[in-house]
């Protein structure tokens, strides 16, 4: 009898246990909800796969841990795990879409995640990421016949400015002078201004590798919203180098500047870098 008074009353105190505060952490983590969707249409996207990351310090991100494919209506559902000191990164990649990404503070919604299988009043999802349909944003330059020399570049883009439907190629005239504005939407703050591209009128675009003969296109240097380019040879580009930046080290003949991303398709940028260290 004396046994069973205090199996009793240890199973009371167990029940009580399990309603204080942090019990309920044993009942499994969160879940972030994520709807990808057309940028342009609003149409929900369905089968994009969608990483959930830890940020790291100097902008660099953890092998993801949480990986979640879209169903119809365009939402996946991703385990939340406690965010570190500089929160998550949600990146989204679907087929026949540039791939988009997305910083979250430390708290990874304004909801702070919802517990798995509670049934929420409200089903909006916790995150919208709105992707474009390829091929990647980029800006051209159009030079005037024959030119030569430095291109002097200013960059003016607005939040506000329109963006034809569609449209992913930018175009900008290059005057007498060698100046040009380019003035746009914001996303193209997507492309480097080490990959704009140049070409004369309607011509092919110039390519960025130069030598002795071959005129080329390249990026200089820049600060900024101020941009220089070089249209010419490697000589021009090496003796433009010297007068403009004679503090910093000319590249040897015939060598290419490749910055970061240059060079790189914008589909490997996010998501499918991360892919091949998602850990289970």
């Amino acid at each position: 009898m004396r046994n069973r008074r205090l199996a009793r009353r240890l199973l009371c105190l167990f029940f009580l246990f399990c309603q204080a505060p942090g019990c309920q952490t044993f009942r499994g983590g969160q879940e972030l909800t994520v709807l990808v969707r057309d940028a342009e249409t609003k149409e929900p996207i369905a089968t994009a796969e969608v990483y959930l990351c830890q940020r790291l310090k100097k902008n660099e991100v953890a092998p993801c841990r949480s990986m979640s494919f879209t169903q119809a209506d365009g939402i996946a559902r991703l385990r939340a795990e406690p965010a570190g000191e500089h929160g998550f990164q949600v990146q989204a990649v679907a087929q026949g879409y540039l791939p988009e990404k997305l910083d979250l503070p430390a708290a990874p919604s304004p909801k702070g995640g919802r517990k798995r299988g509670a049934a929420a009043a409200d089903h909006s999802p916790d995150v919208i990421m709105e992707v474009y349909t390829e091929p990647d944003f980029r800006v051209e330059l159009v030079l005037p016949p024959r030119y030569r020399g430095l291109v002097k570049a200013e960059v003016q883009l607005q939040d506000d400015f329109p963006l034809p439907k569609g449209q992913r190629c930018f175009r900008f005239p290059v005057s007498a002078s060698g100046d040009v504005l380019v003035k746009g939407p914001s996303l193209l703050r997507r492309v480097p201004a080490s990959e704009f591209r140049a070409r004369y009128g309607d011509g092919p675009l110039l390519s960025t590798a130069m030598d002795a003969e071959k005129v080329g296109f390249r990026w200089l240097k820049g600060a900024g919203n101020q941009h220089l380019f070089v249209v010419g040879t490697q000589l021009d580009y090496e003796a433009l180098h010297r007068q403009v930046a004679p503090e910093e080290t000319v590249p040897a003949f015939g060598a290419v500047e490749d910055p970061a991303w240059a060079g790189r398709s914008h589909k490997y940028r996010y998501g499918k870098m991360t892919a091949p260290n998602y850990e289970k």
